[in-house]
């Protein structure tokens, strides 16, 4: 039998899936500026197209497909990628100030697996498209969420920030071909950074191009419905749906893993 603690590696999303993080809200606020007018920017569009995606590929979708680059009569590449890179900038800036200002939460359940799966010395991995996934890992004290929720970790010191928890950082890479060039990047940078031979993956995703991304890569995934429909998540590919991860134990996870590869 495979050993589970020794050869499998986790491979965290964050939007959504670690954090509650306050992107959705930074690309409405920005889209509904009067430059873009756009007033129909609902939580399932946000899903569909722009979650889990690279910024400029996810403004670009809200830009094209709400008809604001014909509306403002851009036709050249060249008058696009101007006014893309505007709106991405006005949507960063509006994120950074959100998140300095800790306008985002934390999902404890995600936590707690993530404190349980270290402490048998699974090798885990922080794997976004955003770029400031990061900043919002630094910024939340682990040792804080520990204490409220009844745990006692000797690994955890205080002042340790959540990213303490993860063993590489593959959040925000320039990487050509998205997210499943992220999720493939976190498996080798896990394969690199690990004293044991990690030949298999579990992905933590919420939106299902992160789903279908870890499936495109022969990866065992697990979605959490944050938003959209379990339907969604299970038509990606997900191996396992779930609301939050408060919902399945460790225990329970080693053994859905260990069942479905026999």
């Amino acid at each position: 039998m495979l050993n589970f603690e020794r050869k499998v590696g986790f491979i965290w999303d964050i939007d959504g899936v670690v954090v509650d993080s306050p992107h959705e809200q930074a690309w409405r606020v920005t889209a509904k500026k009067p430059e873009w007018g756009i007033t129909d920017f609902s939580s399932k569009f946000y899903l569909t197209y722009v979650a889990g995606r690279p910024r400029y590929e996810g403004g670009n979708n809200i830009l094209e497909k709400k008809g604001v680059y014909s509306r403002l009569g851009l036709k050249t590449d060249e008058e696009k990628r101007e006014a893309l890179r505007r709106f991405c900038a006005q949507k960063n800036k509006l994120l950074r100030k959100l998140i300095l200002k800790r306008k985002f939460d934390v999902f404890t359940g995600s936590i707690a697996l993530i404190l349980e799966a270290k402490s048998k010395g699974v090798r885990q991995a922080a794997a976004s498209a955003s770029k400031n996934a990061k900043h919002m890992l630094i910024l939340t004290n682990l040792a804080q969420i520990v204490k409220s929720l009844g745990m006692k970790y000797e690994f955890v010191k205080d002042g340790d920030s959540l990213y303490s928890l993860f063993d590489v950082d593959a959040c925000g890479l320039d990487l050509r071909g998205g997210k499943s060039k992220i999720i493939q990047t976190a498996s080798h940078m896990l394969r690199e950074n690990s004293n044991y031979e990690i030949k298999q993956c579990i992905v933590f995703e919420d939106s299902p191009v992160g789903i279908r991304a870890a499936k495109a890569a022969g990866m065992f995934s697990v979605g959490i419905l944050r938003i959209g429909t379990a339907k969604e998540l299970w038509e990606a590919g997900a191996d396992i749906v779930v609301k939050d991860l408060n919902e399945i134990s460790y225990r329970k996870l080693k053994r859905k893993f260990l069942e479905r590869i026999k």
